[in-house]
Order: structure tokens, then C-alpha cells, then sequence
């Protein structure tokens, strides 16, 4: 079982913020990566696409590649969609070395999707898309990438509308195209109008040496630790005293899985262990 237990925290200084790259998304997160991407980026901030998901009506146009060489690419969306995200994720998809980067589109008349970036004939370019879902403003939030069944395959979990819906699902890359695998419900990780959109976090909190997931509910009065091994299932369910607000964090344990904390409505922190 998971017991939790409270820690009030008081802010005694605010970390210094490294300068963003000229043309960079506001407040987006510049990705770094060990193989053959150094760096990505959103950029070319537009106001075309009227929603304010994220705290403002700001989105990404582009998205900017550097490769360890130190050159760039831009990946430009036209007019009819933008990058309705705060930062690419980096992710070798099917194993070749090379990494992919996955990212939110979203539509203007269509919705959100799920993008696949990766570099054909020495040119990055989105090579495959999930379905987006099918009118303006739905939206949808990556929650992790992982071979979450074990069984080699690299999965992109998301979910699917976070704020009403909560569909927890999982995404494959296979030949050129993506599919949904499998699916469960009851699962949020962001709020809607902030900038918070790391409201889950992987690791292995049943031993089995495959990732799961941790998040909270739909309406964020527990915590939810889940697994798609060997089938979608949910591994604990943790009562909290206030509903969930911030992004989760992983804290290492001398032995076992690592607790889990999460900023409460309350104000207070939510530290949440394995039972001994």
C-alpha cells in the first residue's frame, strides 16, 4: 500500500531562469538531448489559434531542431494549426539511435492531435499524426513516454482531454503511422489556464521492471498509480486532503520505488511512500 503524509513548504528564494533563445516560445522549455539532438524548442509565438489552454492565447508556429553539429532546422505549421504545447519531448521511437520528438498540434477548426517529428533525407518534418479530435478547443496532454507493456515497444502515453474527459491513453509508432493501444479512464494532468502540464510522472512502483504511471484523478481528489502491464490496470488509489494543483515530482528512496509529491489546493505538500 501507499500512506501520505503532509510537508508545508515556504519559498525563500526563486531560481534564476536561463535565457530563452531569440524567437522562443514565452515560458516554453528548451529540450536537451544526448544523441543526435541537441536541443528543441517552440517558437514563432502567434496568436491565430483562440484558445488559452495554457494560461494565454500565445502558441508555437515553429518548432526549432539543433542538431549536435549546431545547426538548425525549423519545422513551421501553416496557418491553419500551431503547437499548442510548452516543450518538445525527445524520444528514440523505434530504436534506430536516431531520436523523434513529440509534440502537440492543434488545429484551428479540428482540435488537438498527436505529432511525430522526425528527419527524413536530412530534413526534420512531422512524419505521422494521431487523429486530431475533431473540433476547436479539445485538447489533449502527453503524460509520458516508455515501453510501458514491456513488451520493447516505446509507447507515448496521453490524455485525452484532462479536463473533462480524462482518457488515459496509450499511443504507438509503427510503420509510418500512429495507433492507440489501450486505454484507461478517470486520469488528469493539467488544469486548465496554467502552465502546469507535468501533472504525471513514470516510474516502476510495482517491481515488475516496467514503467507505470502515476497521476491524479479526474477530479483530482487521489492520486492514481496505473500500469498497461500485462493489461490497463490500476496498481493504488491514494485519498488526498485537497485536490491536486501542481505538477508531480519523484523523490528517490533509499530502497523501493520513489515517493511522490504534489503541491495541494491547500497550500501544502503531498508526500505520498511506499508503506513498510
Amino acid at each position: 500500500m501507499l500512506t501520505g503524509e503532509r510537508i508545508s513548504l515556504t519559498f525563500v528564494d526563486v531560481a534564476a531562469q536561463p535565457r530563452p533563445p531569440d524567437g522562443a516560445l514565452p515560458d516554453a522549455k528548451v529540450t536537451t538531448g544526448k544523441d543526435d539532438i541537441a536541443r528543441a524548442w517552440l517558437a514563432e509565438p502567434t496568436t491565430r489559434y483562440d484558445h488559452g489552454i495554457l494560461g494565454n492565447k500565445i502558441e508555437a508556429g515553429s518548432l526549432v531542431i539543433e542538431t549536435r553539429d549546431g545547426k538548425r532546422q525549423t519545422v513551421r505549421l501553416k496557418d491553419d494549426a500551431v503547437f499548442e504545447d510548452l516543450e518538445p519531448r525527445l524520444a528514440d521511437l523505434d530504436r534506430d539511435g536516431h531520436d523523434e520528438i513529440v509534440v502537440v498540434k492543434s488545429y484551428l477548426k479540428r482540435g488537438s492531435s498527436l505529432a511525430v517529428i522526425a528527419e527524413r533525407r536530412g530534413k526534420y518534418e512531422i512524419v505521422a499524426e494521431a487523429p486530431p479530435l475533431g473540433q476547436p478547443h479539445p485538447w489533449l496532454d502527453p503524460a509520458g513516454i516508455a515501453d510501458f507493456t514491456g513488451g520493447g515497444t516505446i509507447g507515448i502515453a496521453l490524455v485525452r482531454q484532462p479536463h473533462v474527459i480524462g482518457s488515459l491513453e496509450l499511443w504507438s509508432w509503427r510503420d509510418g503511422a500512429l495507433g492507440k493501444t489501450a486505454e484507461l479512464p478517470d486520469i488528469a494532468n493539467h488544469i486548465a489556464g496554467t502552465r502546469a502540464i507535468d501533472m504525471a510522472a513514470l516510474a516502476d512502483f510495482d517491481g515488475d521492471g516496467i514503467a507505470d504511471i502515476v497521476a491524479p484523478s479526474l477530479d483530482r481528489s487521489r492520486l492514481r498509480v496505473v500500469s498497461f502491464a500485462p493489461k490497463p490496470r490500476e496498481i493504488a488509489s491514494v485519498p488526498l486532503p485537497a485536490k491536486a494543483v501542481t505538477n508531480l515530482g519523484l523523490v528517490a528512496e533509499s530502497s523501493g520505488p520513489p515517493a511522490i509529491a504534489v503541491g495541494l489546493a491547500d497550500g501544502s505538500l503531498a508526500v505520498i511512500r511506499r508503506a513498510l
